[in-house]
């Protein structure tokens, strides 16, 4: 049994708590890019953190801070913590409601809450860019566990000769080994030959798998397979482990060797995904530890009315009130009727702001999430919450959308409606 606590199995928990409660009494602005904390408060985050970035200065940036950065993806997708509308065009952080509700869970829920976080809604394509390594190999994140499961609690691995079966398993890992090290599944030390020519070049020269670690990795490896049920995965249409699996199945085949067990994987990873993600673990703390999570991905359909300001520039905008059971096409269908569009050309829906990013959804006749398939309750919006639309690839009309209120006494538009306009409507067809 493993009895967690805020500083067991490490201080993940500690620190997680001691970061939100600064954004608490800190002003988080963000950059305009990269969406990245202040210099400065990386600086004064990192302090107290017991997860110390070494060797730091004030002149790092957040790429630096596998911690920090780490724990703003954790805190954001969560909903922990909210993105706002700042001066300048800019973000800050500000702390939701919903951390109370996170502070009610037990340590161990906690836990299991953020270990989820990272496993199903991170995009760990987007945590990992700002390591010089190159994406990881989404095939072999399975393998990892596997090895892992296999590995003596406590007994140093040498993983940077050729020779090691971790070399390659672990050769783009990056910030992951330290993310790993936080979740406390292994220690390693640092490959300094590697660092050289950046610091940002991480690579492991030795690994030490905990107890914790070979544990839990048989039970990631059998029912919790990260590609299928990594979200942002799936929404890129990248592999499920059923066609890595197959993949594999023919190799051994054509060597002559057949193994009844890649059926029996399959369809234990299939049968696992009916159940809470939390659910397989908790044989591993003690009895009443791990009961509860915070509710994620699956909405209730509420009566909420969404009023939304749909923007072309400061003096050209529309109001648009939405039902949370209406659906982002039906906010596209609204939006081009309130400028005088034709429905006549491709859109999307970049949540992060970010034009061409995967936190997206496109065009019903597109492929990849599509906008007619996510209901507005679905998006986990919030007063002051932007995204852009954009319209048209071609002539790139950019519309900023921002949700003005959530009102829950109002009557319930039957369809999206206009409510409010400023400035004449531009000619689609013409110049901006």
């Amino acid at each position: 049994m493993f009895e967690i606590t805020t500083t067991y199995l490490t201080p993940l928990l500690q620190d997680f708590k001691r970061f939100i409660d600064s954004l608490k009494t800190e002003e988080a602005v963000l950059s305009p890019k990269n969406h990245y904390m202040s210099k400065e408060l990386l600086w004064e985050l990192n302090q107290l953190m017991c997860f110390k970035t070494k060797n730091a200065n004030p002149k790092l940036g957040q790429g630096s801070y596998p911690l920090l950065h780490m724990f703003c993806h954790l805190a954001l997708v969560s909903k922990l913590v909210v993105m706002m509308p700042s001066k300048g065009g800019r973000f800050h952080l500000k702390v939701s409601e919903r951390y109370e509700e996170y502070l009610k869970l037990t340590m161990t829920e906690q836990y299991f809450f953020l270990l989820e976080t990272l496993w199903v809604d991170v995009d760990w394509e987007a945590l990992q860019k700002v390591t010089d390594g190159r994406i990881l190999n989404v095939r072999n994140i399975s393998s990892v566990w596997q090895e892992l499961a296999w590995a003596k609690p406590g007994k140093t691995l040498n993983v940077k000769g050729t020779e090691s079966s971790w070399h390659s398993l672990l050769f783009n890992w990056g910030n992951f080994l330290w993310y790993f090290t936080y979740f406390g599944f292994w220690q390693f030390t640092l490959d300094k030959e590697a660092q050289v020519g950046s610091r940002r070049n991480i690579k492991a020269k030795t690994l030490t798998p905990t107890e914790f670690g070979v544990t839990i990795a048989p039970i990631l490896y059998k029912y919790r397979d990260y590609l299928d049920w990594n979200r942002v995965n799936i929404r890129k249409g990248n592999l499920t482990s059923q066609v890595v699996l197959e993949g594999q199945e023919i190799i051994m085949l054509s060597m002559g060797k057949i193994l009844h067990s890649f059926t029996e994987l399959t369809q234990a990873r299939q049968e696992s995904l009916e159940e809470p993600f939390y659910k397989k673990f908790v044989s591993l703390v003690p009895k009443g530890e791990l009961m509860h999570t915070l509710t994620r991905g699956h909405f209730d359909i509420t009566e909420n009315m969404y009023l939304f300001k749909v923007s072309l520039s400061r003096g050209k905008w529309r109001r648009i009130e939405m039902a949370a059971k209406h659906n982002l096409h039906q906010l596209h269908l609204a939006i081009q009727e309130a400028f005088e569009f034709g429905d006549d050309y491709l859109y999307s829906f970049f949540m992060d702001n970010k034009k061409w990013s995967d936190d997206r959804y496109d065009s019903s006749s597109d492929e990849g999430t599509r906008a007619d398939k996510v209901s507005i309750e679905e998006l986990g919006l919030y007063p002051g919450k932007t995204f852009l639309y954009l319209f048209d690839f071609g002539n790139g009309w950019e519309f900023k959308v921002e949700v003005e209120g959530i009102h829950s006494h109002k009557p319930l538009p039957l369809i999206p409606r206009v409510v409010g306009r400023r400035g004449e409507a531009p000619d689609q067809y013409g110049h901006k």
